[in-house]
């Protein structure tokens, strides 16, 4: 505990002037004998204890309650923890002092001596008690802060400028009133202060003036990532910490938006627990709570690589919030018209291809759902990189969510070339490989067939992917062309079926296979309990099925028969089993610059009268998942699934750069107008990471301009507008380890009680008033009783 002034403590002086007045101010009585009094002589000797009792209760009361008066007026505090406890040891001095006045009034007034002493037990107890609590409390409670207001202070400032702060309100942007209020704040801070402000970059200290960090503050930018403020606490945590100010303030400015408190750090919790009496954490909320918003989900790319003339479909959810008096909204798609002379910077300015509706969607109705889902197509998309823009024609104050940008490329893509005797096998396996029909553009065949007699004729390097149905013995040459063409870059499929069972067919193939083949496994075909079991569904094979690769019913097609290995390479991938753990069914294995998929059952596999069935995946009318993993296996090894362009802001951007197609030096262009040179090593290209949302775009030389480009967006996590509550923020940071504020009352009010701790004066105050009614009434008692009796 501590006195704001101490000088007023030398006012407790003054409670000997009711002593000095009760020990002198009393006169002496003359004796008089009359005889008419000698009948009221005895009743004044019983009456004189009782006065005299009287007397010093009355003298205790005015003693004290100048004493508290000189108390109060010197103006105590404690520390804010320890405000709990002094209300606490004050209740019990109440009760106390009650208890005394019972066991006064009970001698007074003669009553038995079992409540009498009673009473005066229970008082001696609750003083007691009282007084050890007050001192337990003052001797082990944290430290009262310094009352000096000019002590320079050691200050954390992190403010959130996650997506949910671009939210306009008032014509307001959050993040414009997180800056003034963090301005105020370090407004606030004494001038030899030293500031910290945590935006993302690395903070080794708190190196800032108020001034310099005023200045920092301005130059905070809206980011496209949530804020992982979490971690951000605990590296402030840390910062004050370490200073050798008494003095320790973190500050907080957030709209409590939800994707900025994600994480819960029990950590931090106890580092916070165990700081509290010792680090301010001032959380300030300058978010809203009647919100209303529209925003687009985000925007998923059917394939984000294309066959050169394909098309591509884009879907996207429609969301709006409850508080919304408009139901119907409309979507459009925006196609960049391709132009090899841009991007360019002018004048300061990013000048970028103009852009075209491809698409729309319009009349959207949100009025019995919250959401609604959304596909548009674009067509035709010739050889290229391509951007769309995913735009909501419905205007609102968080504009951020209401715009998606995709890249999808489109590759003027090698033919396949499928191997396989048997006719409709051959056709079966061309219409996996390019649904849309035998060419994808007039002139431009996709797949070509030819039988194994003929396959030793074939160039193998106008083909993308080889494709062998049930291989029989090949020959030595080619086998070294098959791995020529692996090694170069090339893909291969191998579908193994009946006729590797010849032991120089196997032996042939040993090369190109992942592992030792073991025999084949075969079942009873009444048992119809062994089916594929994919276990990879991210992988790139998958791609073909869409949103429905998990729910594809594989149960419906059982295997019969099914190839097995001895061992497998260690550079092996499983990306399909079968179901009752007998082995591998669909394998993927690098090889060079290529790929290698191994299928250990054939597909597609007809009805046949001259041996029993391997499997049923493409028996009957309907075999669409044959389909679907034969188109998804081509165009994974042909790369035309892998080329990755689209992603979320705050992700490390890298792309595939061979230098026999793209060149090694590019130019990258930010939406900020910003430029950069980029070089490619070995084979890769790397961006960095972005935290605004947009179209990235390269530029480059080859034999003439090369543009490329990458789209980053807002994951639409990020611009939910859910907020904490106190309960929530309680489950990250720990309960009672922080101070919320929402103006600048509130703040000054929270933060002065934390600096300053809490003063004892009103509390003070109210025992004055008690005890000065608690003494004018027994005065007014005493004296009414002495007139009554006639006694001066």
């Amino acid at each position: 505990m501590s006195f704001l002034h101490w000088s007023l403590i030398g006012g407790l002086a003054v409670i000997t002037a009711p002593i000095l007045l009760h020990l002198f101010g009393q006169r002496q009585p003359q004796l008089i004998d009359f005889p008419a009094l000698k009948f009221v002589r005895q009743t004044r000797r019983e009456q004189r204890s009782s006065w005299q009792l009287r007397h010093f209760l009355l003298l205790l009361l005015r003693v004290l309650l100048l004493a508290m008066l000189a108390l109060a007026l010197a103006r105590p505090r404690v520390h804010s923890a320890m405000i709990g406890s002094m209300i606490g040891v004050s209740g019990l001095l109440v009760v106390a002092a009650l208890a005394s006045l019972i066991a006064a009034v009970a001698l007074v007034s003669k009553r038995p001596l079992a409540i009498t002493l009673s009473a005066g037990v229970i008082a001696v107890a609750l003083w007691i008690a009282a007084g050890l609590w007050g001192y337990r409390s003052l001797a082990s409670g944290p430290a009262v802060p310094s009352s000096d207001q000019s002590a320079p202070v050691a200050a954390a400032l992190i403010i959130d400028n996650g997506p949910s702060m671009a939210y306009r309100a008032a014509n307001e942007l959050r993040l414009d009133r997180a800056t003034q209020l963090a301005t105020w704040v370090l407004d606030k801070l004494p001038i030899d202060s030293r500031v910290g402000v945590l935006t993302g970059a690395p903070v080794g200290s708190l190196s800032l003036d108020p001034a310099t960090a005023k200045a920092q503050v301005k130059l905070i930018e809206q980011r496209g990532a949530h804020v992982d403020l979490v971690t951000r606490v605990r590296t402030a945590l840390d910062l004050v910490l370490a200073s050798e100010l008494e003095r320790k303030e973190i500050y907080v400015v957030t709209d409590l938006a939800s994707s900025s408190w994600s994480t819960a750090s029990e950590d931090l919790k106890l580092a916070l627990e165990q700081h509290v009496d010792e680090v301010l954490l001032q959380i300030i909320d300058v978010g809203d709570t009647d919100l209303a918003n529209w925003r687009l989900g985000d925007a998923v790319p059917e394939f984000q690589t294309v066959p050169e003339g394909g098309e591509v479909t884009i879907e996207v959810t429609v969301e709006r919030t409850e508080v919304t008096n408009q139901q119907f909204a409309a979507v459009e798609l925006l196609q960049e018209v391709m132009d090899p002379t841009l991007p360019v910077i002018s004048e300061g300015k990013l000048k970028t291809p103009a852009m075209r509706a491809v698409a729309r969607a319009d009349d959207i109705d949100l009025t019995s759902t919250r959401t609604a889902t959304v596909k548009l197509t674009a067509s035709d998309l010739e050889a290229g990189t391509h951007n769309f823009l995913v735009r909501l024609n419905h205007p609102d104050p968080l504009m951020i969510d209401n715009e998606r940008y995709v890249t999808v490329l489109a590759q003027a893509q090698r033919p396949a070339l499928v191997v396989a005797d048997d006719a409709n096998i051959a056709n079966y396996l061309q219409l996996s490989i390019d649904p849309s029909g035998l060419e994808s553009r007039p002139g431009v065949a996709l797949c070509e067939q030819v039988r194994y007699a003929q396959f030793g004729q074939v160039p193998l390097e106008r083909f993308a992917v080889v494709c062998l149905y049930d291989p029989p013995r090949m020959s030595a040459q080619q086998i070294t062309s098959l791995k020529e063409h692996v090694l170069g870059g090339g893909g291969l499929l191998l579908l193994l079926g009946q006729q590797l069972t010849l032991p120089e067919a196997k032996k042939s193939l040993e090369e190109l296979l992942p592992g030792k083949l073991s025999d084949v496994r075969q079942l009873d075909p009444a048992d119809r309990n062994n089916f594929f079991q994919p276990i990879a569904l991210s992988h790139p094979v998958f791609q073909s099925f869409g949103q429905i690769a998990s729910d594809v019913p594989w149960n419906l097609y059982p295997v019969f028969s099914h190839w097995s290995f001895n061992t497998l390479a260690d550079n092996m991938q499983l990306l399909v089993n079968y179901s009752d753990g007998s082995g591998p069914a669909v394998l993927m294995q690098p090889m060079g610059r290529g790929q290698v998929i191994t299928i250990t059952t054939p597909i597609p596999e007809p009805q046949r009268l001259d041996r029993p069935l391997w499997n049923e995946l493409s028996v009957g009318a309907d075999t669409w998942p044959s389909f679907f993993l034969l188109l998804g296996c081509v165009r994974a090894l042909s790369g035309a699934d892998q080329a990755r362009v689209n992603y979320a802001v705050g992700e490390s951007i890298s792309l595939k750069n061979d230098p026999l197609r793209w060149p090694s030096r590019y130019e990258l262009f930010l939406p900020s107008a910003q430029t950069r040179s980029l070089q490619a090593v070995d084979g890769e290209l790397s961006l960095g990471q972005f935290d605004q949302p947009g179209f990235y775009r390269l530029r480059g030389q080859r034999s003439g301009p090369v543009t490329r480009a990458v789209s980053v967006n807002v994951p639409a996590a990020d611009t939910s507008l859910d907020r904490l509550t106190e309960v929530q923020l309680d489950e990250r940071i720990g309960s009672g380890t922080y101070r919320l504020a929402r103006d600048r009352n509130e703040i000054e009010s929270s933060v002065g009680q934390a600096r300053y701790g809490r003063e004892l004066y009103p509390l003070l105050m109210v025992f004055v008033a008690g005890l000065f009614l608690a003494e004018q009434a027994m005065s007014n008692r005493f004296y009414k009783i002495k007139l009554k009796y006639g006694v001066t």
